[in-house]
């Protein structure tokens, strides 16, 4: 019982995490986007609300991809197969966009440590 008690309280901790800051993402992007309607674009040359458009649906349309393409093909797991197909294919969307979003950003560092975007205007 010791065990599991531990196990139990570790969940619900996380739980409670996953809720307050998907709370968090909530509230800071409708805030976001309310403060955006105030100013006028492009400030200062930069089209940041077309920028922040662009990536939050980017961010959607990978999340559905790698939801969609993600495997469910059943897993051994301490001696138990797990079949539950949501959860397969969802921790295969986390997995898959953690490594595509990794990369973009990896490749967004390059090209602008590089000044290829300026060079390109």
């Amino acid at each position: 019982m010791g065990e599991n008690w531990f196990i139990d309280v570790l969940l619900y901790a996380v739980y409670a995490l996953l809720l307050v800051v998907t709370g968090l993402a909530v509230w800071s992007a409708v805030h976001r986007v309310r403060l955006n309607e105030k100013v006028k674009e492009p400030t200062r040359g930069v089209p940041s609300r077309g920028i922040a458009f662009v990536v939050c649906g980017l961010l959607l349309v990978v999340c559905l991809l790698t939801f969609l393409l993600g495997s469910s093909k059943p897993m051994l797991i301490n001696g138990e197969w797990f079949k539950d197909v949501v959860w397969l294919k969802l921790t295969d969307m986390f997995i898959w966009t953690s490594v595509i979003l990794l990369v973009i950003a990896a490749i967004s560092v390059a090209l602008g440590s590089l000044g290829i975007g300026r060079k390109l205007k």
